[in-house]
C-alpha cells in the first residue's frame, strides 16, 4: 500500500495547538488521523483501548463517532514528508501496542499513546524518532 495522503481529523483543541506546527518533527493531538492510500484505502489511528487501555490502535473506520471540528491536511508536513509514495507496514514495537511503527523503505513515522512524555494517555503522540518507554 503506498501512502498518498496524510489527514488530521481533529477537535477544536487541537487544531489551535497545532497551528504554525507543521515543520516539526513531532506533535500531540486528542482525536485521529487517516492515512489514504493509492487504492483509495483509509486507514485510521488513534489511541484506543485494545489490548491495554490507552494503547495505539488501527482500523478501517473512525474511532469517533462524531464529525471532526476540523480536517487538516498533513501529507506534506515534515513529519510525513518522507513517508509519501512509499509503501507501509504498521508494525507494533511491544506487546502492549504503545508504539506503533509506521515503517516505509527508508524512513519511518511513530504514533505512541503519551502527552508530553507523560505515557498510557489518551493523546496521539506523533513523532519521526522512536520514543523511548521508561519510567
Amino acid at each position: 500500500m503506498k501512502l498518498e495522503r496524510v489527514i488530521y481529523e481533529l477537535y477544536e483543541i487541537d487544531f489551535g495547538s497545532l497551528k504554525g506546527e507543521s515543520e516539526s518533527d513531532s506533535h500531540e493531538l486528542d482525536r485521529e488521523i487517516y492515512l489514504e492510500f493509492e487504492s483509495g484505502e483509509k486507514v485510521y489511528f488513534s489511541w484506543c483501548n485494545e489490548p491495554v487501555q490507552y494503547c495505539i490502535g488501527f482500523q478501517s473506520g473512525r474511532f469517533n463517532a462524531n464529525e471532526p471540528d476540523h480536517v487538516v491536511e498533513a501529507t506534506n508536513w515534515s513529519v510525513w514528508r518522507d513517508l509519501i509514495g512509499q509503501e507501509l507496514s504498521f508494525v507494533f514495537t511491544d506487546k502492549s501496542h504503545q508504539i506503533l511503527e509506521l515503517k516505509g523503505q527508508t524512513s519511518s513515522v511513530y504514533l505512541s499513546s503519551q502527552e508530553q512524555g507523560s505515557w498510557v494517555a489518551d493523546v496521539l503522540h506523533i513523532s519521526k524518532s522512536l520514543p523511548i518507554i521508561g519510567n
